[in-house]
């Protein structure tokens, strides 16, 4: 691996926190759930659009460096996980 271990923690801490700045983002804009009335269609905004958007692209990042990361931390510390 090209990167050293406190890179590639620095990353996974950076991506972990751009995704729950996301979820926190979009809850604001989404705000609390509201019953649908009688025949009524969901209405989503191009806000919250958005804002599912951002979590989604965060989640695409942090999967990939979280699995990294522990793969990374377990050989480190001598204790790989069982398969």
């Amino acid at each position: 691996m090209s990167e050293s271990f406190e890179v590639l923690e620095q990353q996974y801490k950076d991506a972990t926190n751009r995704v729950s700045k996301a979820y926190t983002d979009l809850r604001e804009v989404v705000g609390d759930p509201k019953p649908l009335g009688a025949g009524e269609p969901p209405v989503i905004t191009k806000e919250e659009r958005d804002a599912y958007n951002a979590v989604h692209q965060a989640l695409a990042v942090y999967v990939p460096l979280r699995d990294r990361y522990w793969a990374t931390r377990w050989g480190r510390e001598g204790n790989p996980p069982k398969q």
